[in-house]
């Protein structure tokens, strides 16, 4: 199985539910949290057990007790506590079926992971973080059709989590749809660009505008993916018959490239996407048509190569930063309709 990817949940602090406890029994639960919160969940532990020893039913002890122990691999004790706040209350339902999935895919329990994301995903319907774990959680165990399927269902309900985008790109990379991929990993790279995995996605990106494609002996030698829809490989071919090679590793000459590439994805998908309703077109295709006619494109690419390529960008920012300022301004008035 391919875990490459972390399930997404939350250390929090129940301030409602803290209040009716004492002193001690919120001090120790607070502590906790911001030691799950730095990563320290050995020490976590023994703060949230001395918690349990006063108040033996507190609630937000009991999850951050199965995060921490989650966190720090120990999915018997994560299970442990997460089927105890199910059988106690339903304010933490859902975080509870969350850990509990998780702690069954660490125990190497698929089937039992997915009915618990699939129990999630039925009693909150509308929950992105539900529907983003069974997604994962289907991907994680191969099937890659019903990953699919949950993240449009996720993606559908928040297309502003970055996570989402970051998996489905891994998704169509497995599916071999280099083109979906793409599209995924630039969306994604549009809401996340601080983290370690932005910098792995700019380099996936980058591999991928590399790949397929023999330059060798001065000919042109494209290599499509048959897995593609009509559409799709029409695109793919294309842009690897007009694509830049990196042929530089100077930073400034790799990021020229990368802009300019980024051009020819987006004015191919301009010319030939003549609008369509589904879950690609309205998500992807419309918007970096769109983008692409308002002129943006170059924003847009230097944008999210801060990721990897910080210096060049600044240089490029406070040279263009009135084309830049109408990007982000025409890009918080997209987002919003």
């Amino acid at each position: 199985m391919y875990k490459i990817l972390t399930y997404f949940l939350l250390s929090l602090l129940f301030i409602s539910n803290l209040k009716a406890q004492n002193t001690g029994d919120k001090e120790l639960v607070k502590q906790a949290v911001e030691l799950n919160s730095e990563g320290s969940y050995n020490r976590a532990i023994e703060l949230l057990h001395k918690a349990l020893q006063e108040d033996k039913k507190n609630l937000s002890a009991k999850y951050e007790l199965a995060y921490a122990y989650l966190q720090s691999g120990n999915s018997v004790g994560a299970e442990k506590y997460s089927k105890q706040i199910l059988l106690q209350s339903d304010s933490l339902k859902l975080e509870a079926y969350l850990i509990l999935g998780a702690a069954y895919d660490q125990m190497n329990k698929p089937k039992k992971s997915l009915k618990i994301y699939n129990k999630a995903v039925h009693e909150f319907p509308g929950n992105n973080l539900a529907l983003f774990n069974l997604g994962l959680s289907y991907y994680n165990n191969d099937d890659l059709e019903m990953a699919e399927r949950s993240l449009i269902r996720s993606i559908d309900v928040d297309k502003n989590y970055a996570g989402s985008h970051y998996l489905m790109s891994h998704i169509m990379l497995r599916k071999g749809e280099t083109v979906k991929a793409m599209l995924s990993l630039y969306y994604f790279l549009l809401l996340e660009q601080d983290s370690p995995r932005a910098e792995e996605s700019y380099n996936m990106l980058e591999e991928l505008w590399k790949s397929g494609v023999d330059n060798s002996g001065g000919k042109t030698i494209v290599a499509i993916d048959k897995k593609e829809n009509d559409f799709y490989k029409m695109v793919d071919l294309e842009i690897k018959l007009k694509s830049a090679s990196y042929d530089s590793d100077d930073p400034k000459d790799k990021l020229k490239v990368f802009v300019a590439n980024t051009n020819i994805l987006f004015d191919v998908i301009s010319q030939k996407y003549k609008g369509n309703i589904g879950f690609w077109e309205q998500t992807y295709l419309d918007f970096y048509k769109e983008l692409h006619k308002k002129g943006f494109t170059d924003s847009f690419a230097y944008y999210i190569s801060n990721t990897t390529c910080r210096p060049q960008v600044l240089v490029w920012l406070s040279d263009n930063y009135g084309e830049f300022n109408s990007f982000i301004n025409w890009l918080e008035l997209y987002t919003q309709l």
